[in-house]
């Protein structure tokens, strides 16, 4: 496919074709570099868009890696599996599906399933479904503010790593069960509450509440 791209677009200049791992590959500064040579006045984060038909298998890692990247890219449209799309999307408190991607995800953009692609219109056929799903990134200055994004999203994963458990046991090993309590009383929400059942702005407030006493 690469050899194709190289063949049909060899003499525009507005075309460059990288081959590698992307979930290696520092894409950031060759997407800089690539458009200051096409557009040098041009504000190109509010321009560039990732369009992509990406492996199944790989979805939650270019998830990962895509979506922080506001200042360079305004949408990600990908073609995701489509029990994937929908779990990742549609996804909320209390229900069984509910994860730390969704938190992720929401965290750093505004996501929309847009529609189911049939198995049928692979070659291969394969054995699911699949769906678009854009996801509208969102700048730096509009992610829910917390004090170290990196200790945010550890707390989340350590949380959602004992999913069935109870907050004050899931993050015991990050400060006191009672310290815990503590906080979740004085954000209003039970001492019992578990991490599915906690929106994105209550383990916003939650750290935000933890790091303020010096707990984390």
């Amino acid at each position: 496919m690469a050899m194709l791209v190289l063949e049909r677009f060899n003499n525009n200049g507005r075309v460059k074709v990288v081959q590698e791992d992307f979930t290696r590959y520092h894409i950031e500064p060759q997407i800089m570099s690539f458009s200051d040579s096409v557009a040098p006045s041009s504000n190109y984060g509010q321009i560039a868009k990732v369009v992509s038909n990406l492996p199944f298998n790989i979805a939650t890692d270019v998830l990962k890696l895509l979506l922080p990247m506001g200042d360079i890219f305004s949408h990600v449209v990908l073609l995701l599996q489509d029990e994937m799309a929908l779990r990742v999307v549609g996804s909320s408190p209390g229900t069984s599906e509910y994860r730390q991607i969704n938190i992720f995800v929401n965290f750093y953009s505004d996501p929309e399933y847009r529609f189911k692609v049939q198995r049928t219109n692979f070659f291969p056929q394969p054995n699911v479904d699949a769906a678009v799903v854009v996801f509208k990134l969102k700048q730096v200055v509009d992610y829910p503010h917390v004090a170290s994004t990196k200790g945010f999203f550890s707390m989340v994963n350590s949380a959602f790593n004992g999913k069935r458990k109870m907050l004050r046991k899931s993050l015991q090993h990050l400060c006191a069960s009672s310290d815990v309590e503590s906080a979740l009383r004085t954000l209003g929400l039970p001492e019992t509450s578990r991490p599915g059942e906690l929106e994105m702005d209550d383990f916003v407030r939650l750290y935000n509440l933890l790091v303020i006493n010096n707990l984390v």
